[in-house]
């Protein structure tokens, strides 16, 4: 499946809908993604199942559409992420650090992006129609595998470019959630 446009913009502050404004596609819809690493700074990849909406069988970050009832993007990258591995996955979220915009299948996707740190807990599949597996990728892997999807690499790059590996990344501060998503503390780094 061929790509469309691709682009990443830098955000210092979690995203509001006035950040939003600026774009303005016919068929556009607005989305989240969580840019997952381990504590090695490999990246966390779901390979898409035969109901997933495109690329099925290659792997992409967890994400998904925004939706109406989300109060914001925050919450709704929290949805996502208990929707797609499961309730018992421990991890730590930053603000928004950029948005992404690509097209596929004539959509222009507007997505919000997130820093996500794994910290523990088994990484389920929640929707075995959607999601076929997970796997943790380097970078290196990543970049060099067949079945990791063009844009996918687009944006592991544009974040590796603009921010680093967790260790280096100038994110300061984190909220854990686990269990049921209830936050549990700010980490601080």
């Amino acid at each position: 499946m061929g790509t469309g446009e691709l682009n990443f913009y830098v955000l210092d502050h979690e995203a509001t809908f006035e950040d939003l404004k600026q774009f303005s596609y016919p068929h556009q819809k607005i989305g989240v993604i969580a840019h997952i690493e381990n504590e090695k700074g490999e990246i966390l990849l779901q390979q898409r199942g035969s109901k997933a909406f495109d690329e099925k069988g290659l792997y992409e970050d967890i994400g998904g559409k925004v939706k109406k009832e989300d109060s914001s993007f925050k919450e709704a990258m929290i949805r996502e992420i208990e929707e797609e591995a499961g309730q018992d996955f421990c991890f730590a979220l930053s603000d928004s650090i950029g948005i992404y915009h690509c097209e596929k299948k004539e959509i222009h996707w507007i997505f919000l992006i997130y820093f996500v740190k794994y910290i523990e807990g088994p990484i389920k599949i929640m929707e075995p129609e959607k999601c076929m597996g997970y796997q943790f990728f380097s970078y290196q892997q990543a970049m060099n595998s067949k079945l990791v999807t063009e844009s996918c690499k687009y944006l592991i790059k544009s974040i590796e470019e603009n921010f680093g590996r967790y260790e280096k990344s100038p994110l300061k501060v984190l909220e854990r959630y686990s269990h049921k998503n209830e936050k549990k503390k700010e980490l601080r780094r």
